[in-house]
């Protein structure tokens, strides 16, 4: 048995990409209580765990596709594998791909 079936977030984490981008279709934007903060959290039409959005894929977000999170539904993203530093360690993250997607 894979321990991530017992320990399986609600929220989409980095290794669920296993090493490969994705494009998947917005189906709704939300404000949510996650950990100790308020959170955006994108809802997938393909998919039944939503991304929750840091501030880096967030600003991408708006740049792709506008400030207003009510109009995102609908759009296309791409997701990417990628690492970031966090607390001083290289971690697997998730981007959304700068690149508009049809």
């Amino acid at each position: 048995m894979d321990y991530k079936e017992i320990y399986r977030s609600k929220y989409m984490k980095a290794d669920d990409l296993n090493g490969r981008s994705a494009t998947y279709t917005v189906n709704g934007c939300t404000a949510e209580d996650v950990g100790d903060d308020t959170k955006l959290v994108l809802a997938f039409s393909e998919i039944d765990r939503p991304l929750v959005l840091n501030t880096t894929n967030a600003t991408t977000m708006a740049e792709l596709h506008g400030p207003e999170t009510d109009s995102w539904g609908g759009k296309k993203v791409k997701l990417v594998p990628a690492t970031t530093q966090y607390q001083g360690k290289l971690v697997k993250c998730t981007r959304i791909s700068p690149e508009m997607v049809g």
